[in-house]
């Protein structure tokens, strides 16, 4: 079975899980969709973006650092490039010329099966193409879009992709997210199969094996309205008037138009770090590593690559109970939920956790024994998916 695998950069941290152990099981043709916008995102660092060129090899545009890391993963797939959108525009005569141009490239090798790990408004040009393939599986991340986050170019490549009038089967992270797809498109009658997440390993080999002394609170990720910035922000001042000396880091760039208390951050400029950038993976590995803990306060959410890259480096997570957190967390094991938007109720479970060093013991069951069966159990659901 010859099967496509189409992606985007945001989504490589989970991908190349998948790509890890699928490559074993058919000929799987990666295809990596990178923008200029996208060039530092997630666990990928670029040396220099390429200019006249569709389709490049990871060594031809990586880091030497961040191709070493990935070239283990990618080793054993049939190929792998990156597919180079150079236009700023998400919709474009450029995007719809790179589309061609992929398709002039895979249906070289006359593939089966064609598999979105979500989709953009740049791939709306591959649609020309799907009634080629015997199956079109898609991975949908964000059934919704998070608050603050819609506009049409999420609706209307959802709009062409699920009206497409070809044979389809749709892919989830989480039994949440599978739901609240139902939810929202029940005329959707085909196929929905969820995918189990579990921690990701990629970070592991960026950190020293001996125990470093924990330093902080971590929060890392986009800064975005529905990840509850404003709520952790509200909660702080009653961590710190029971534990004075104590830090909270926040990481991240920051979404176009969100705005962060600068008040709280002076005020608190003792005690608060705010690095607004693009976090390199070593640095994102010793943040998460030194971390005593990750809070993630979203106001809603569906699966969560923090929750994953978190509990890989075996750091416990203080959550909001919504979406999929309690899939993966159990209360007062692996971590706490709190109830979202109430920053008394997040305070409370901060300072639960400081309180005799009770963030180790969360620590200590976070369990990495079922990784390998968990990606198991998710080849046979995609392998099913491919087939049916």
């Amino acid at each position: 079975m010859t099967v496509v695998y189409y992606m985007q950069v945001a989504f490589l941290d989970v991908s190349i899980e998948l790509i890890n152990v699928l490559k074993k099981h058919v000929q799987l043709h990666v295809l990596i969709e990178l923008t200029p916008h996208g060039r530092n995102m997630t666990i990928l660092e670029i040396d220099q973006f390429p200019e006249g060129k569709t389709l490049v090899k990871p060594e031809e545009i990586l880091t030497r650092e961040s191709y070493q890391n990935l070239k283990p993963y990618f080793n054993g797939a049939a190929s792998v490039h990156f597919v180079i959108h150079p236009h700023k525009t998400g919709f474009s005569y450029s995007t719809l010329q790179v589309s061609f141009n992929v398709w002039k490239y895979i249906r070289q090798f006359r593939p089966d099966i064609i598999h979105f790990e979500t989709f953009s408004l740049r791939a709306i040009g591959m649609l020309l193409y799907l009634k080629a393939f015997k199956n079109v599986c898609i991975t949908i991340h964000d059934p919704v879009p998070h608050s603050g986050e819609d506009s049409w170019k999420i609706s209307l490549p959802r709009t062409f992709f699920f009206n497409m009038p070809v044979k389809k089967n749709y892919l989830f992270y989480s039994h949440f997210a599978k739901k609240q797809f139902e939810q929202h498109y029940k005329k959707r009658k085909q196929t929905k199969m969820v995918l189990k997440m579990s921690p990701y390993g990629y970070l592991q080999k960026l950190v020293t094996a001996e125990q470093e002394k924990k330093k902080h609170i971590l929060f890392f990720g986009r800064l975005s309205p529905y990840k509850g910035i404003d709520d952790l922000l509200q909660a702080m001042p009653e961590v710190f008037r029971e534990f004075p000396q104590e830090k909270l880091i926040i990481a991240g760039k920051r979404f176009p138009g969100f705005a962060i208390n600068d008040g709280m951050l002076s005020t608190y400029k003792n005690n608060i770090t705010l690095i607004e950038k693009h976090i390199p993976n070593d640095e994102l590995a010793t943040l998460i590593q030194e971390a005593k803990f990750i809070v993630c306060p979203y106001k809603d959410a569906t699966q969560s690559g923090v929750l994953m890259t978190a509990f890989g480096l075996k750091t416990p997570v203080i959550a909001t109970d919504v979406g999929s957190f309690p899939e993966f967390i159990k209360h007062d094991v692996n971590g706490l939920l709190v109830p979202p938007s109430d920053p008394e109720k997040l305070a409370a479970g901060i300072r639960f956790a400081l309180r005799n060093d009770h963030y180790k013991t969360l620590a200590q069951n976070i369990n990495h024994h079922q990784v390998e069966e968990l990606w198991s159990r998710n080849t046979e659901i995609l392998l099913h998916a491919y087939a049916s």
